[in-house]
């Protein structure tokens, strides 16, 4: 008669663990950053920032750039009447932008950005100062502002303690009216 009471509990309990040893459907990994490179080299970066933009990837984006040193100085013509906007600009303000502009797009396919490098200093032993001229196209609906945007970048790109390069600087230099970058940037910034 003991053993009745005694197996009753033992096979209660193994219900109750039951639960405890069940595995979930194995996920795949996430798309978001499958065509992300270590950048290793600054050239690696700036291909991981294009391809980034190319497929409105935010997480990839946002890995290009030093979390938590990034300034961007806006073009010079854009600076008055936004210093609210630009004298705090961080990663936090780049994401928004990025998130707004990638969920306003008319059109999935076409955004690209190309760099043509102009120069490349040395600044220290873990520093480069990288100036290009850049060609943006951002197929946004929005047709108060251009959908090719052309100007220069200049970039403090320095390694982080994975000895990745990232981002730390970024000033954006306007080389044809009303169409920097920064025009983009303040467009969906708010």
């Amino acid at each position: 008669m003991r053993l009745y009471p005694i197996s009753f509990i033992f096979f209660c309990a193994l219900l109750i663990l039951q639960g405890c040893f069940k595995t979930r459907p194995v996920e795949p990994p996430s798309a978001s950053s499958s065509d992300w490179v270590s950048p290793t080299d600054y050239t690696i970066l700036l291909d991981n920032l294009k391809t980034a933009i190319a497929q409105r990837n935010t997480q990839n984006y946002l890995r290009c750039f030093d979390q938590e040193a990034l300034r961007f100085e806006p073009a010079a013509s854009l600076f008055n009447n936004n210093e609210g906007i630009w004298l705090n600009w961080n990663a936090l303000d780049e994401q928004a932008y990025f998130d707004n502009m990638i969920a306003d797009l008319a059109v999935l396919s076409g955004n690209s950005l190309s760099l043509i490098e102009q120069d490349l200093q040395d600044v220290s032993a873990d520093s480069l100062r990288y100036v290009g001229d850049y060609n943006l196209r951002i197929n946004h609906p929005d047709t108060t502002i251009t959908t090719f945007f052309k100007g220069q970048v200049q970039l403090v790109i320095r390694l982080n303690s994975f000895n990745e390069w990232a981002i730390q600087r970024w000033r954006d230099i306007e080389t044809h009216p009303d169409s920097s970058w920064s025009e983009l940037k303040l467009k969906y910034v708010q």
